[in-house]
């Protein structure tokens, strides 16, 4: 940053000058919207090949930086909320995608890259994005409502 400062008085000129710096730091957002809903198991064919929830979860990210979105489940196992529930479901019947992606990660207390992008706002390409959620517990499990938390962490490249 350079500030030039002029002043004249009569036949006399002066002039100075000032240099200075600005320090642009690192910054990144992460919005997520949705990711409440809660899948049914309502035929055979669910319990056989999973459910899945597409546009599961609505991404926003802003950086300065190029970044990457990876997740990860808090616990190995899912909570049963529900009255004789199976403590040992583990996160795994889990798998998350973007919508554009065809490949699903599953879910493990690990973290999993689940996105890349460039710097820029969420008009930027890349940088808002739905992700498609599937579950899968098969017949391994008793019936009822479960719950599992996930980190999404958005770090820079």
């Amino acid at each position: 940053m350079t500030l030039i400062l002029s002043a004249t008085a009569g036949a006399q000129s002066f002039q100075a000058s000032v240099s200075g710096s600005a320090t642009v730091y690192a910054i990144q957002s992460l919005t997520l919207t949705g990711g409440s809903i809660i899948p049914n198991f309502t035929s055979f064919e669910h319990y056989l090949n999973g459910v899945e929830v597409k546009g599961y979860l609505n991404i926003g990210v802003k950086s300065n930086k190029a970044w990457t979105l990876s997740v990860k489940a808090q616990n190995a196992h899912f909570s049963p909320m529900s009255a004789g529930g199976s403590t040992n479901m583990p996160s795994s019947v889990l798998s998350v995608k973007p919508s554009t992606s065809s490949d699903y990660k599953t879910i493990s207390t690990t973290s999993q890259t689940i996105k890349t992008g460039n710097k820029g706002d969420t008009n930027a390409s890349g940088n808002a994005f739905q992700l498609d959620i599937r579950y899968n517990p098969g017949f391994s499990y008793k019936g009822g409502i479960y719950t599992l938390g996930l980190i999404y962490t958005l770090s820079q490249q």
